[in-house]
């Protein structure tokens, strides 16, 4: 068993592991909690009085690294009492999603400019494996004969959003390969019996991974995602989608065109749902000016999807200036 056996265990494991996150005497814990709780009232609701207790604790007695500490100072400052649950906008089939919480989160790999998309594992920067991240661990386990290790993201920008680790003590880069590649194609068919709506996203170095550590991010979500539209042409449709984008069906197939990116040295995203994975080859961050209202395009952008902190222009933002962001980022081999 992956996780739960269903949907609403999942989702039960989550909420409940959130709560007994809060009784940890630390920054980080209630700064995850509280931008986890702002996916819904779902989360928010069960959380809202323990989350407001935890807040007054830690502003006295409360410690962390110091990136917890910078985001703990500018909620200190604005409280958390307005802090809303995202709010969701559909703009000519592109997702708008205000997520105020979100530009807190520290940048790390993510704003880097890449010349290569594979460099070596470094046990001195920040990876999955470090002590002080075991309160995140939402769940461990066997699955298929690899060992799985699944953190809440501690700044979530998807529905029950996780980050997913397999095999974490094998230190490996942000390098895929076939094997971890075939793994995870047959996690996500296997997931949708059990959680309908189960997708997991990759980026590699340079397409906004933000951790050299071999991981992949999860999510649950009833409503397909805008790159996985049928009016698209890589889905049968007759319109061109802003990026170069290849939804293929064989997992040989697949690892075949992801093999020519390696050896390209080129950038991508993927996004893997049942029977099928999308591949997203794109221009690599830095490489071109991202708007500062899309926070970066990594794979869920790259799919449609972008997380705005500014709720005025979530309300405005133009169908056309979503678009012309994406092509900004598009390449073709």
């Amino acid at each position: 068993m992956f996780i739960a056996a269903d949907g609403d265990g999942f989702r039960r494991q989550f909420s409940d592991g959130l709560s007994q996150m809060l009784s940890a005497d630390g920054l980080g814990a209630f700064i995850l909690v509280l931008a986890n709780s702002l996916q819904g009232d779902e989360l928010r609701q069960p959380l809202l009085l323990a989350l407001e207790k935890n807040f007054d604790a830690m502003k006295t007695a409360g410690q962390g690294s110091d990136d917890d500490e910078s985001v703990f100072a500018i909620l200190g400052r604005e409280g958390i009492e307005d802090q809303q649950c995202w709010q969701h906008r559909e703009v000519g089939g592109w997702e708008l999603v205000y997520n105020n919480m979100r530009r807190l989160r520290p940048e790390r790999l993510s704003a880097q400019k890449f010349d290569t998309i594979t460099q070596p594992f470094d046990d001195q920067r920040f990876n999955f494996n470090r002590s002080f991240l075991k309160p995140e661990i939402m769940w461990q386990g066997e699955w298929s004969g690899h060992d799985f290790r699944v953190l809440y993201n501690k700044f979530p920008f998807a529905p029950w959003h996780l980050l997913i680790v397999p095999d974490a003590q094998a230190q490996r880069p942000q390098n895929l390969d076939f094997e971890t590649h075939a793994l995870i194609w047959k996690l996500v068919n296997a997931q949708q019996h059990f959680m309908p709506g189960f997708g997991i996203g990759y980026n590699s170095l340079g397409a906004g991974a933000s951790v050299n550590h071999l991981h992949f991010q999860g999510f649950l979500r009833a409503q397909a995602l805008p790159v996985e539209s049928s009016h698209w042409k890589h889905r049968g449709g007759r319109v061109d989608y802003p990026l170069k984008c290849q939804a293929m069906d064989s997992v040989q197939q697949t690892w075949e065109m992801i093999d020519q990116f390696h050896q390209h040295n080129q950038p991508y995203n993927l996004l893997y749902r049942p029977e099928i994975c999308y591949l997203l080859p794109r221009k690599p961050q830095g490489a071109v000016a991202a708007e500062k209202w899309a926070q970066g395009v990594a794979w869920y952008e790259s799919c449609g999807v972008f997380t705005l902190a500014d709720q005025s222009l979530h309300n405005a933002l133009p169908q056309q200036q979503i678009t012309q962001q994406l092509a900004l980022f598009a390449h073709q081999l």
